[in-house]
Parts: structure tokens; C-alpha cells; sequence
């Protein structure tokens, strides 16, 4: 008989950095977007505001990534001034899970990568602006009622811990729950994000992906097969850090 390995998503988190991405995120945004065609989530009944915001956000990035690089420039001169004045920065690092699959056995890896926080900032807006600009437009997201219950109940399950992990209580990953509650998705992941209450700050967040092996959440935004997403605004949490809690999930429609 033969093998079959299955590969997984690389499961990732992101905390928000404080170097005043708050402050930034108005700055340089660029105008003149076709609102009316990204904005697919407009007429969801069961999306927030906020959330609705979330998916027009990342449609604008999806539909010219050229043309969102514009809007990241200044953060890139901020990083820069910073390293030139305050040095490399401390000392920090990540740690990288994936999982994967052979004849029923499942297998953890783990990676963890060092870095210097001024210095991988610099490190990582450069790269985005270059990925940015030598992409084509992507696909334009549509909302799914069924990824947003995945999203929805997974952060009712995690709110009571004091954290919004990708691993449910119950052991679930993110294609497990989307697609139970999505099961015409043919393939899934997720995003998890803690930082501000604002559907472009935690985009900028999740691109940069400062400090993030293999710029992990980035490449879920920016993944050309994706078809469907929904987000979650989830808030504050009473025992979590001090900061919004959001959760991006995205599904590819099985076709027939």
C-alpha cells in the first residue's frame, strides 16, 4: 500500500506591535476605490458594521495590491527613523506549528526564529511593498454564512480560556470547523489577530506580519485560490491582553 501525506496550513497568531500602528493606519490611505464592487459583505444581515468594513478592507488589497503598496510607504519611513534612533531593538522570537498527516498519524513541527524587533520591522514592510507591487489583482472575496459560524462559534468556545487560539478546546483545527459548518469548501485557514478596532489597522497588521516565520498571515491574505472569507469581530476579552480580538477565516468553493 501506499503513503499519503496530507500538509496542513501553517497555524499562526498575531499580537499586535506596538509602534504606533494606531497612529498610522489614516496615513498615506489611498483614495478612489470601486466601494461598490468590493464591498460584497454590504447587504449580510449577519455581519456587524465593523466586520463588513473587515472584508471590504481586504477586497481593496486583493483587487490592486499595487496600488495598496502606496498607502505603506510611510509606515516603511517610520521603521526606518526608528532603527536609525533606537538601534535593532529587543530581542524577541516566534514560534512556527505545523501539522501533518501519514497513515492516520498526525505529526506536530515546531520552528522558532530570533529577531531583532526595530530591525525585522524594517525588514518585513520592505518585502510587503516588493510582494505588493509585482502582484496581479487577486480574486474578489465573497461573504459566507458558514465561515462566519465557524469564526463565530469558535470564538464563543475561546472567549471563557482568555485567549483566542486556533486550536478549539474541543482540539479542532480551522479546516475541521469550516468545513462543518461550510462543507462545500474544498480547502480553509485562519487568521487570528489582537490589536486595534479597526478593519485597516489589523490588515496592515496581519501583512507586515513583523516577527511572523514565513509571513505566514500574509500569505493567507494574499492566497490568489481563496473564493470566500468571513471575519469575527470578537472584541475585548475580559481575561485576554489589552487589545481587539479578531478572527479572518477563508474557504476555496469546491467546484464541479
Amino acid at each position: 500500500m501506499s503513503t499519503r501525506t496530507f500538509k496542513f496550513s501553517v497555524i499562526l497568531f498575531s499580537i499586535v506591535f506596538h509602534w504606533t500602528l494606531q497612529a498610522q493606519t489614516h496615513h498615506g490611505e489611498v483614495s478612489a476605490w470601486n466601494v461598490a464592487k468590493l464591498n460584497t459583505a454590504v447587504n449580510e444581515s449577519y455581519m456587524t458594521v465593523q466586520e463588513k468594513d473587515m472584508i471590504l478592507e481586504i477586497n481593496k488589497l486583493r483587487s490592486n495590491p499595487k496600488k495598496y503598496a502606496e498607502g505603506l510607504e510611510h509606515f516603511l519611513d517610520k521603521a526606518k527613523e526608528r532603527l536609525k534612533n533606537v538601534g535593532k531593538g529587543a530581542r524577541n522570537y516566534s514560534v512556527r506549528t505545523s501539522y501533518s498527516s501519514s497513515n492516520n498519524s498526525r505529526v506536530e513541527a515546531y520552528d522558532t526564529t530570533w529577531n531583532y524587533e526595530n530591525e525585522e520591522e524594517v525588514k518585513a514592510i520592505k518585502s510587503l511593498i516588493l510582494k505588493l507591487n509585482t502582484l496581479s489583482p487577486l480574486s474578489i472575496l465573497l461573504p459566507s454564512n458558514g465561515i462566519y459560524v465557524a469564526a463565530k462559534k469558535h470564538a464563543i468556545d475561546q472567549i471563557p480560556t482568555g485567549e483566542i487560539d486556533h486550536i478549539g478546546t474541543d482540539g479542532s483545527r480551522p479546516w475541521d470547523r469550516i468545513k462543518k459548518t461550510a462543507p462545500s469548501m474544498k480547502e480553509s485557514s485562519e487568521n487570528i489577530a489582537c490589536g486595534e478596532d479597526n478593519a485597516r489597522a489589523i490588515v496592515i497588521q496581519l501583512l507586515i506580519d513583523s516577527g511572523i516565520p514565513g509571513y505566514g498571515h500574509r500569505e493567507n491574505l494574499l492566497n490568489p485560490h481563496w473564493t470566500h472569507c468571513a471575519c469575527y469581530h470578537v472584541g475585548h476579552i475580559a481575561k485576554g491582553l489589552s487589545c481587539c480580538y479578531w478572527i479572518q477565516n477563508f474557504g476555496t468553493v469546491y467546484t464541479y
